[in-house]
């Protein structure tokens, strides 16, 4: 069965974009069910966004936070703003208007369907004097490209988040304080997101061998796993930690399937060793392009690890695994968390989890059949749907 999953699996087209292959029109978006809601509100947490004000009943551009950004972000939503005035009436052509000025600052916003559309009419509004005053245009939330800037930030972000105990005077024979749990619970109250915390809380996996993707933006993710690590550390269930930076700061032209590098392991689970092992990551390289190298270190991981019974893989559901030709030789089970799903699943990790009989999780679900999953069977996460195809998850257009 391993080996017709592999031809099948090998012919499939890797692109930087595992999320869908297929394209979209604008008159498909304009097809989309509204989302009403009573008053638009821009929030970016871990993310940013490019802001396009236009006025109420046009489509002209007043002005633009940053139009030069759009041209290398990786952007994965569009919301599309409009309010509810005159009261029910078809906002189409004004839409398609709107989207087309979109298309023309950034081609594939429409054609790409891995970018999330969202219609929103805002409810708020008895009259035009009311919806004049709200937000109209479009916000397009993206992730910043991979560089030493944003491997800056991630860096600052987890030393900021996570302390760590200065070093003292030496002459001083205070002892040094380390993190208390009553502090580890303070810092998870105040994260913008907790899919991680929330995954490794649900299931009670022991002897965990967990490898992480610390590239550009993960770390908010990461912060989450050594939190949970101190959080729980009385309980000694992580035998292994590894993280992987794909590559270091090699070229991307220079990179080899299976000999990428920049993965990095430690053993145990313990606060500090981790979190030094998390800033050591960052700080010897962000990776470069987009996909990652997670297969080479699930392997480096089990090589070191020989007798693990499974591995966590923390993935950035942004990120294109580049080595899945690797995948034949991973013989352990892979349960998969999902970081970043706001606008969609990466089908690659529903794949790896399905060929290893390991699972998939995200905040609120966890897949744990996927690889008994059997021929015409659908199924959803992070509001997504797929189907099994050909022994193969294939995405899912459920008819409503």
């Amino acid at each position: 069965m391993r080996i017709i999953f592999y031809l099948i699996f090998s012919g499939l087209l890797i692109t930087t974009n595992a999320f869908s292959q297929s394209e979209r029109s604008v008159d498909d978006i304009l097809a989309q069910r509204e989302v009403k809601k009573f008053h638009y509100k821009l929030t970016t947490t871990l993310y940013d966004a490019v802001v396009i004000n236009m006025q109420f009943g046009q489509s002209e551009v007043i002005s633009n936070s940053d139009r030069a950004v759009l041209k290398k972000a990786d952007v994965f939503q569009v919301d599309l703003v409009f309010s509810n005035f005159p009261k029910g009436f078809d906002m189409t052509e004004l839409n398609k208007r709107r989207i087309k000025v979109v298309q023309s600052l950034r081609k594939d916003a429409v054609s790409n369907t891995s970018i999330k559309w969202n219609l929103i009419r805002q409810m708020r509004c008895k009259n035009e004097a009311e919806a004049k005053v709200m937000f109209h245009g479009v916000v397009i939330h993206y992730r910043k490209e991979q560089s030493s800037d944003v491997s800056a930030i991630d860096y600052g972000y987890i030393q900021e988040v996570l302390p760590s105990p200065v070093n003292r005077d030496s002459t001083s024979t205070e002892k040094i304080k380390p993190l208390s749990i009553a502090q580890a619970k303070k810092i998870r109250k105040k994260l913008a997101d907790s899919t991680v915390l929330k995954v490794l809380d649900r299931n009670k996996w022991e002897n965990l061998v967990v490898v992480s993707d610390l590239t550009g933006s993960m770390s908010p993710f990461v912060v989450q796993l050594i939190l949970w690590f101190k959080l729980n550390e009385l309980e000694k269930r992580v035998s292994h930690v590894t993280f992987f930076n794909d590559g270091n700061f090699t070229p991307d032209i220079k990179k080899v399937i299976g000999n990428t590098g920049g993965i990095y392991h430690s053993k145990g689970g313990d606060y500090e060793d981790t979190r030094d092992l998390a800033l050591k990551t960052i700080k010897n390289g962000y990776g470069g392009d987009g996909p990652e190298n997670d297969l080479e270190a699930i392997l480096e991981a089990i090589e070191r690890n020989p007798d693990a019974k499974e591995i966590v893989l923390i993935a950035d559901n942004f990120a294109p695994i580049k080595d899945m030709r690797l995948l034949m030789k991973i013989k352990k089970p892979v349960r998969v968390v999902l970081c970043g799903t706001v606008s969609g699943v990466n089908i690659q990790y529903l794949q790896l989890a399905r060929y290893t009989k390991g699972s998939v999780h995200s905040m609120e679900k966890d897949l744990t059949d996927l690889a008994g999953m059997s021929e015409g069977r659908t199924f959803e996460i992070s509001g997504k749907f797929f189907k099994i195809v050909d022994g193969q998850i294939t995405t899912y257009n459920r008819v409503k």
